[in-house]
């Protein structure tokens, strides 16, 4: 069965993240503004605390199929964005009103996850990573518009990201209708358990997700503070979209051209361009300019060749509980690292900066072991066949 992942569903996808992103950055100016680290530390770690749901829901987009569990989830988060500006303007009701929205967004990644995977292991690395320089191209704009729309009305925003959500939906419907692709036996509840334990004994996809929960926790600890330090730093309010916006561009590059740069030159140059990036945040306004661009190419370089080399050795069967079950793991351990990031940042917010550079760092040995280019060459080798 022909894949659906022409400019269609890509630039679909594009406005989709253009409209989430719309809301999120928005969302982020609101909890920034009030200066407290622990709210602003909280926001950032509310992403990863999705692992639960996406344990016990990941069975329902199996039974769905994965292409019509998508369109659901991407037409229940447009429609959640509308209540939005009609809150009340309290940090603590904002940021939990912002983990529904999480849930849909990373329920929807599994099911994007699973369809790349089960529709070619080969070119993991050049399809992930077009489809998420997808999603940051519309969040390069949207992260820029939504503290500028803010400024002119503050319900602004959140509106209009409800209409381009549904407009992307829309879009995104024709491509997979239709896309049924196979369905796996084990949705029954147990096949969490079983997907849990299968990946954790499986002896040769180990190495690689211990290496994943290390660049999990180092780019929360990295990232939980960058708003407080950006404007700290003296960045004003209505440039504070800018600083992610030339991050998000990182992003956006590093996964484009992921697929082209060989692991070998993405394990060693990824992870000193990530310490690199987020130490320049320490810079006073407007020199940490340079620092984001850097951070997010070093960050998605890392993250695309990680998530192949996963996927190369994913046992088949029970498709989206694994990728749940992984994604889980990684939100443990991004979870741990913006909690402790707010708490750390309570004294000195530069000190999980610095704890989640040295992290980065860390990585670097492992490009002799696990990460080498023959062991790399050798995986993909065997899964080529």
């Amino acid at each position: 069965m022909r894949f659906p992942f022409h400019n269609g569903p890509l630039w679909a996808e594009a406005l989709s993240d253009l409209g989430a992103s719309l809301g999120f950055s928005t969302l982020a100016l609101e909890v920034a503004r009030t200066g407290e680290a622990f709210w602003v530390g909280f926001f950032a770690a509310l992403g990863y605390l999705t692992l639960g749901p996406l344990l016990f829901l990941s069975p329902w987009v199996e039974r769905q199929g994965l292409a019509r569990a998508l369109l659901e989830l991407r037409l229940a988060r447009g429609l959640l964005f509308l209540p939005l500006p009609f809150l009340p303007r309290e940090a603590a009701l904002l940021v939990f009103y912002a983990y529904p929205l999480m849930v849909l967004t990373d329920l929807a990644i599994v099911a994007w996850e699973g369809l790349l995977v089960r529709r070619g292991r080969d070119r993991l690395a050049e399809r992930s990573g077009k489809l998420y320089a997808a999603w940051e191209v519309g969040g390069l704009v949207g992260v820029g518009l939504g503290p500028a729309l803010f400024a002119l009305h503050p319900a602004l925003p959140y509106l209009l990201a409800a209409g381009i959500l549904l407009l992307a939906w829309a879009l995104l419907r024709p491509a997979l209708t239709g896309e049924k692709g196979e369905r796996e036996e084990a949705t029954r509840p147990e096949a969490l358990v079983q997907s849990l334990r299968r990946l954790l004994a499986y002896a040769p996809l180990r190495p690689y997700l211990l290496l994943s929960l290390l660049f999990t926790l180092a780019h929360a600890l990295t990232t939980a503070l960058l708003g407080l330090l950006a404007l700290r730093a003296g960045t004003p309010e209505a440039l504070f979209g800018l600083v992610f916006v030339l991050q998000s561009l990182g992003y956006t590059l590093g996964s484009y051209f992921a697929g082209r740069v060989p692991p070998a030159l993405a394990f060693r140059l990824g992870p000193l361009g990530a310490a690199l990036g987020g130490m320049g945040f320490l810079l006073p306004f407007p020199l940490l300019l340079a620092a984001p661009p850097l951070l997010g190419l070093g960050v998605a370089l890392l993250s695309t060749h990680l998530r192949a080399v996963r996927g190369w050795l994913l046992p088949k069967e029970g498709l989206a509980p694994s990728l749940a079950a992984i994604r889980a793991l990684l939100y443990g351990a991004g979870a741990l690292g913006g909690l402790g990031a707010g708490v750390l940042g309570k004294g000195n917010p530069a000190l999980p900066l610095l704890l989640g550079a040295l992290g980065f760092l860390v990585l670097l040995p492992f490009a002799l072991g696990p990460l080498h280019p023959r062991r790399l060459e050798a995986l993909r080798q065997e899964e080529a066949e």
